[in-house]
């Protein structure tokens, strides 16, 4: 299933996008997700950065973590205004569990097949609009 979302306001999508994939922590444990290179992401000031967040947010890069890393940093993000995120059920698996991609802030594609996680995304998501077409 793909779906658009389009921000009508200020959105949570980074804990929106937290909390449902922290509500299926057990089934996604061993996953690993996929952040695309020259993703616009923002992270809390810290003074302790991890290289994989410095990379993200520094330079840009491509990044492949596994799930409790990237709960760490989702949780601290501000905002991801372009970038794309995909989660597999491992480096070498193709299928995808769960595809986001967020276009200039104005708007979001998810693709899935997991209607349950779908589901409990959109039920966290606010300051965006389903879209009456899917893409």
């Amino acid at each position: 299933m793909k779906v658009r979302y389009e921000f009508t306001q200020v959105t949570n999508l980074e804990q929106a996008l937290h909390d449902t994939l922290l509500q299926f922590n057990r089934d996604l444990a061993d996953c690993v997700i996929a952040l695309e290179e020259g993703s616009d992401i923002l992270f809390k000031p810290r003074r302790a950065l991890s290289s994989t967040q410095k990379a993200l947010e520094d330079e840009h890069a491509a990044a492949d973590v596994e799930l409790p890393e990237f709960l760490r940093l989702l949780g601290s993000m501000v905002q991801m205004s372009d970038g794309h995120v995909t989660i597999r059920r491992s480096s070498i698996d193709p299928d995808v569990i769960f595809d986001l991609r967020v276009v200039d802030s104005s708007f979001a594609l998810v693709e899935t097949d997991n209607h349950v996680i779908l589901q409990a995304f959109e039920l966290r998501l606010k300051g965006a609009r389903r879209s009456e077409t899917e893409f």
